[in-house]
């Protein structure tokens, strides 16, 4: 399945750039020009052979600024230029591009490249490594089919690029992973064309994840007292998670199957928006422990035989390590990369029961590749009680509720996420781990190459303002 998007921008911008004709530079069309519409020129920024899944076109007209495009064999539509397409598939791709003068058509204007496969064997993606390790068969009673990788901790900020685009410092304090230049202003278009990634695959996987930050109390060493500002309120340190050592290796981003049937599943498509979890979650308004959840290592939970989860954060005691899981929705209304509310385009498998099992609703039809989160913070000296030793007082930037003995935080527990990987990447872990029901674990694509390591992204971290809900 192809899924291909277009972006435009102002004529203004097509000006700024030298795409169109400026006041200056109009030209008058006499009734002998009139008869004739000139093709437009197309100036590519592609440099073959290519295994980018990006491109951008300058297009120019001396008689309009108006053009009618179509990628392959996919509609007609109107553009402006500069073009710009992203989650191309690899092959050879056609551009036809025609000017528009008075609602007549010129002849087409035709440009065609060729985006190579990232496996070519003479010529494999940089951020690819041969492997002679094989990945085993999923165990009984756990995933259907599962691709799991690290990631190290890119950036902080009080940004949120889906919840508020163009908004800076809108947000509550978020810790991101992946793209290292997601900010307020990314966009699809800059997440698949610019940025390194804290992930491994780098370039492969310039996908955005995000979370609120865990904070904890700066307690009195003597008293176990919390620490007072200025103002009289509690002062918070970040609680880090145990992410991207790949000498110890925790994969904190998996990613499976939410459905039965392993052969109905599709790649994500390229610039999907999903959120999950409810940031207005709080005691009273606990949210299922299916979609985001908390527990001690030490608990040794898992869904087969100790499902013991908690809504919000349990006291564990060090030296153990407090987990979180949050799942995210895997149906998609097969139409929109993202809805008024973020949420609607995207539901939840239901499960039938009998020989139907686990599917998704008629009203989202299209079952995607489920993306989830799974991270461990360390119970230690710096951040932890300094009597009882354990994860108490703990809560998330999002949590806009006290958090005390009576009420725990935690329950405000969601997550951001935004699809950058190379299509073709996202075809070969749906195929070969999910649909093959393996367990790939540190990027191996099990087929003889795996994804490149983590590397360290700015490791910004913004001071902690309204203890992480910002001003």
């Amino acid at each position: 399945m192809r899924f291909l998007n277009l972006l435009s921008v102002t004529s203004a911008t097509a000006l700024l750039c030298g795409c169109g004709s400026s006041d200056s530079q109009q030209t008058t069309v006499s009734n002998e020009e009139q008869q004739t519409i000139l093709t437009p020129i197309i100036s590519p920024s592609i440099t073959q052979p290519t295994q980018n899944t990006y491109a951008m076109f300058n297009v120019s007209s001396d008689q309009t600024e108006q053009f009618e495009c179509q990628l392959n064999d996919g509609s007609i539509t109107e553009c402006t230029s500069p073009i710009n397409y992203f989650g191309l598939e690899s092959g050879t791709q056609t551009l036809k591009v025609w000017a528009v003068v008075d609602g007549r058509l010129s002849d087409a204007s035709e440009f065609q490249w060729t985006i190579d496969s990232v496996f070519n064997a003479a010529n494999p993606h940089t951020d690819l490594v041969k492997t002679n390790v094989a990945p085993s068969a999923v165990g009984d009673a756990s995933w259907r089919g599962i691709f799991r990788i690290n990631c190290d901790f890119s950036h902080a900020s009080y940004n949120d690029p889906i919840v508020y685009p163009n908004q800076e410092n809108a947000a509550h304090l978020h810790r991101f992973y992946g793209n290292t230049l997601v900010d307020h202003q990314t966009t699809t278009e800059s997440l698949y064309s610019s940025g390194d990634s804290t992930c491994q695959g780098n370039h492969l996987n310039r996908s955005a994840y995000w979370v609120p930050t865990l904070l904890a109390p700066q307690y009195d060493a003597q008293t176990g007292e919390p620490i007072l500002d200025e103002q009289g309120d509690t002062q918070w340190q970040v609680v880090p998670a145990v992410v991207g050592n790949d000498d110890e290796a925790h994969e904190v981003f998996y990613y499976s199957a939410g459905i039965d049937k392993l052969d109905d599943i599709k790649p994500i498509p390229a610039g999907l928006k999903i959120i999950a979890g409810d940031h207005m979650g709080q005691p009273g308004q606990a949210q299922s422990t299916s979609i985001v959840r908390w527990h001690c290592q030490s608990w040794e939970s898992n869904d087969a035989t100790n499902p013991r989860f908690s809504s919000s954060i349990p006291e564990c005691v060090a030296p153990d390590r407090v987990r979180m899981d949050v799942f995210f929705p895997s149906c998609w209304n097969g139409t929109d990369l993202d809805s008024s509310d973020h949420k609607s385009h995207m539901a939840y498998p239901i499960n039938q029961g009998g020989p139907n099992g686990t599917v998704c609703p008629s009203s989202h039809p299209v079952p995607v590749v489920r993306v989830s989160y799974h991270y461990a913070f360390g119970v230690k000296p710096d951040v932890y009680h300094p009597q009882s030793k354990a994860s108490q007082g703990w809560r998330l930037a999002s949590d806009m509720y006290t958090v005390d003995s009576s009420a725990q935080g935690g329950m405000s527990l969601h997550a951001d996420w935004f699809n950058g990987w190379h299509p073709e990447i996202m075809q070969t872990l749906l195929d070969n781990c999910i649909k093959g029901a393996l367990d790939c674990h540190d990027g191996n694509l099990a087929n003889g190459f795996r994804l490149t390591g983590t590397r360290e992204g700015s490791q910004n971290e913004p001071e902690i303002i309204n203890g992480g809900r910002g001003d």
